[in-house]
């Protein structure tokens, strides 16, 4: 598994940094830490100029040696590199240039000089990067509780597979959740057209509810073969709503979600819920892609 650690410095990255330290990877993980510098555009080659340009590149150095530093062990054999530029541009770039597996970044950083983290910054990764991202928030954690969230896509089910790839401690708990979302119908309507659409909606909650049952089962099947705690719930709600607020329940030291879901009405995991999951939550969250399409 390859790593990318994206950091500035600050205290969200320096979080992340700490989290990725004590986060399970597997022996033969690679990680590569990259710091962003923006020196200002100038076709003035004059000293001011230059000393500016080294003086941002050694401030680059001493933010990589920091999280280097952080990673405890697994600095050590960390690579490194500074790149120059736009921040999200250069995360981006790098992932697929080095082939990333994972990406690891804090949520928001300090803007001007050490700006990589920016709410904005984290976002536009998590949108448009190939492989997964792990965007870390609140306090420092290590993995002891999970929590993901299914519907039944491909994005979902790459969750449970990320998962199933981490040497978890057999002790680890693992919640599963699958959202029946509520459909409000207007009120307005006639009362027989009413009790007509909420006959309808009835059934396909319940239609829903059993499948999501179904891909529960299946999941949890698979990770009890990891791990000993597996629990699953299908609660009806908003489902950012609801996997926010099971996450605060089970105390989630890990929030996983699909980047995109099922869509139409039986949606779960639209990039739009995963968004709002991510800016929610004081947790940090995994945010899961299904296989890539040519």
């Amino acid at each position: 598994m390859r790593v990318l650690l994206a950091t500035d410095g600050s205290k969200d990255a320096q979080i992340a940094t700490a989290y990725l330290r004590d986060f399970p990877l597997p022996e033969d993980a690679r990680i590569l830490v990259l710091t962003v510098v923006d020196p200002p555009v100038s076709a003035l080659d004059i000293p001011p100029v230059r000393e500016l340009h080294a003086a941002l590149r050694a401030e680059g150095r001493r933010v990589l040696d920091e999280a280097r530093r952080l990673l405890g062990p697994r600095g050590a054999a960390a690579e490194e590199r500074v790149g120059e530029g736009s921040a999200r541009a250069e995360i981006l770039r790098a992932a697929e240039d080095w082939g990333a597996d994972l990406v690891v970044l804090g949520a928001r950083g300090l803007g001007g000089v050490k700006g990589l983290l920016l709410g904005s910054v984290s976002s536009a990764v998590a949108h448009h990067v190939h492989c997964p991202v792990l965007v870390v928030k609140g306090r420092p954690r290590t993995l002891g509780s999970v929590l993901i969230a299914l519907d039944g896509s491909e994005h979902a089910a790459a969750g449970v597979g990320f998962v199933l790839a981490l040497p978890l401690a057999r002790t680890t708990k693992v919640r599963l959740l699958g959202v029946v979302e509520r459909v409000h119908y207007p009120s307005s309507a006639p009362r027989l057209i009413r009790a007509q659409i909420r006959g309808l909606l009835t059934d396909m909650a319940k239609e829903r509810r059993a499948e999501l049952d179904r891909v529960l089962a299946r999941a949890a099947a698979e990770l009890r073969e990891k791990v000993t705690r597996v629990t699953r719930g299908t609660p009806t709600g908003t489902p950012a709503t609801e996997i926010v607020a099971t996450a605060r329940k089970v105390d989630a030291d890990l929030v996983v979600v699909g980047a995109r879901g099922r869509g139409g009405i039986e949606r779960l995991l639209l990039g739009s819920v995963s968004e709002r999951v991510l800016r929610d939550t004081r947790r940090p969250v995994l945010i899961v892609k299904g296989p890539r399409t040519p």
